[in-house]
Order: C-alpha cells, then sequence, then structure tokens
C-alpha cells in the first residue's frame, strides 16, 4: 500500500535526525516494522536502559512493584507516576513489554492482589459496587501485562456474558445491563463506572483476540463509538475531531483512538476515515506533526528525554500519529 511506504519513509526521515531513545525504537518497531531479530532493534531496544523518561519511571516503582495508590490518582506527593494503572500504561507507551523488570514486578503486584495475597491499596468504596469494580480495574490493567494470564478467565467470562446480555436484541439496552448485574454481580449498574462503555471494559474484552464474538464485537464498539461521551474516564467522542488548542481533549482522542486502533483495529479502521484524513492534513511543511504542549495529566509524553532541545517535541509528536497511522493501514490491508 503507498500509504504505508509513505509512513515508514517519514519515520526513516525521523531516525536520520537522530531522536531520543524511545521515539527511534518506536518508529523501528512500531512503524518501520523491523525484524524482531534485526540488529538495529536489538540495538535500539538496548538503549532504552539509558532513558532518563525510563530511568525516572524505574526510580518511583516501589520495592512491591507498584506506584503507591492503584486506581485513585494521587495528588500529593511529588511523584510525576500518580497511580499503578499510570505507571503501567506509561511504561507500555515507552516501549517496555512483558519480559521487562519494570512491567514483571509490577504484572506479580497485581497478581498478589488478585490472589488475596495483599490489600487493594486504595479506598474502598462502601456501595454494591466496589467489589466487582475492584476486579475490573485489576483485571483490566494485569490484561494489558499477560493478556493470556488464567487469572483473568473468570473476570472476562463474567463481563462477556453481561455484554451478550445487554445487546441480546441487537443494540445496547440499559435495563438489560441493568438485568444482568442484579443476577451475575448484585451491582447498582446505572451511571456508575460499570456501565459497558469504560476504558477498563475495552482494554479487557479486546485484550484477547477475538474474544468477543463478531457480530457483538460491531455492537459494542459501534455503540462505543456513537456515544457523545466516548469511552468511559475519557469523556471526549470519537466520531468529532479534536480541537488543537485543548492539549487536554486532544490527548484524551488521541488515547481513545490508541485504545480501539489496539484492541479493535477491523472495527475501527471502518470508522475512522475523516480523522486520518484530518491527521493528514495536519502535517507542517517539513512533513511531520507538532499538536504543540502535552496535557497536564497524561500519560503519553514526554517519550523524548526533554522539550527543551530542538526537534524532540516535534519527534514525540510525529512517532505518535505515525504508529496510530500505520495501526490504520494495517487494519485495512487486512480487511481486504
Amino acid at each position: 500500500m503507498e500509504e504505508i511506504e509513505i509512513i515508514e519513509e517519514i519515520a526513516k526521515k525521523v531516525l536520520q535526525e537522530n531522536p531520543n531513545k524511545v521515539v527511534r525504537y518506536l518508529l523501528l518497531r512500531d512503524v518501520v516494522r523491523e525484524p524482531i531479530e534485526s540488529q538495529k532493534l536489538i540495538e535500539a531496544e538496548l538503549a532504552l536502559s539509558d532513558s532518563l523518561c525510563i530511568k525516572e519511571l524505574e526510580k518511583e516503582q516501589r520495592d512491591d512493584g507498584s506506584w503507591g495508590a492503584f486506581h485513585s490518582r494521587s495528588v500529593k506527593g511529588k511523584e510525576k507516576i500518580p497511580s499503578t494503572e499510570v505507571g503501567v500504561e506509561r511504561a507500555l507507551t515507552l516501549g517496555l513489554d512483558s519480559s521487562h523488570p519494570i512491567l514483571r514486578r509490577a504484572g506479580d503486584y497485581i497478581i498478589n492482589i488478585l490472589e488475596g495475597r495483599i490489600p487493594f491499596p486504595d479506598y474502598h468504596e462502601k456501595n454494591d459496587r466496589w467489589k466487582t469494580g475492584m476486579n475490573l480495574f485489576l483485571c483490566s490493567t494485569l490484561s494489558l501485562i499477560h493478556p493470556e494470564h488464567p487469572i483473568l478467565d473468570a473476570t472476562r467470562k463474567l463481563w462477556l456474558q453481561i455484554a451478550q446480555r445487554t445487546f441480546s436484541f441487537g443494540s445496547y439496552n440499559e435495563n438489560d445491563e441493568i438485568a444482568a448485574h442484579k443476577e451475575l454481580t448484585g451491582a447498582t449498574v446505572k451511571d456508575s463506572y460499570l456501565v459497558l462503555n469504560s476504558r477498563y471494559h475495552v482494554i479487557l474484552l479486546g485484550s484477547e483476540e477475538r474474544y468477543l464474538p463478531k457480530t457483538l464485537e460491531n455492537l459494542y464498539i459501534k455503540w462505543i463509538w456513537n456515544l457523545k461521551e466516548g469511552i468511559g474516564y475519557l469523556e471526549i467522542p470519537l466520531f468529532k475531531i479534536p480541537p488543537i488548542d485543548k492539549p487536554g481533549l486532544l490527548d484524551r482522542w488521541f488515547v481513545s483512538h490508541e485504545l480501539l486502533s489496539r484492541f479493535y483495529p477491523r472495527i475501527w479502521s471502518n470508522l475512522v476515515h475523516n480523522d486520518i484524513k484530518w491527521l493528514w492534513n495536519n502535517q507542517n511543511k517539513e512533513l511531520f506533526w507538532n499538536f504543540g504542549s502535552r496535557a497536564s495529566t497524561q500519560h503519553y509524553f514526554p517519550l523524548s528525554d526533554s522539550w527543551r532541545y530542538k526537534n524532540n517535541k516535534q519527534f514525540d509528536w510525529t512517532a505518535r500519529v505515525l504508529i496510530l497511522l500505520r495501526r490504520y493501514y494495517d487494519a485495512i490491508e487486512d480487511n481486504n
């Protein structure tokens, strides 16, 4: 496909400019798609250990494998990683995988909570939703590290059953979702974080490939796509072009599409054509992307050690856009 060749050429143009270590690795792995045995990729992965971003992540990780709070983001301390959820997301964004000590420790920590060896660190809500919600947060986050782990099976099956009952008549039905919870979890679900559109559901149900039956997957993702509030916890519509001058909204738009492109590429690629055109239309004269300042509360940036140096911000943004574009055109090819 011609567009893939163009994307790879832009990535190679960045690589020729000697970008920071994380950007180099992500472009080689996720855009140029260097083979696993490639010396270039091996050297780039080894160089990640010198990334200041990864060193910072490692420094703030606690001895138990956590980053303090799990789901409730702490704003009291001076730490840049406010929760274990964010720590895991940040590690994956920086190119680490389950074999890296940072994510291996984080995975073991979550498994220890799920197996009852250590307590969940956050405040326990006093309502009928909390036990189900806590388990959802833990399993969703673990599925980002170890999607195949058997400890996830029961929770995945529970949410599959709830989704099947909720969409049993061909569209989302709030009353059917409420009834499913009444029977299966006992939780009061209406207008809560247990409604199926949350980022945690999107991740957990999508992290095992082809887990959702094809018809249900279509109904589920198209329902989320058309929600005016978008994916729960991100709260931005997927069907609208984001405002460039509002970093927080722009970042949440990118995160929303990154989740769908990673876990539901087949359906996402058939819905996102206008957004892809918008991305191409926002290339600058150098054929890169630069959407400006990063949001104050986000986990994605920086990828480079510092944005004070020339081109680092532009290279970080360009890597983010190219990864999304590559996923789109790969999915289009697969659909054909």
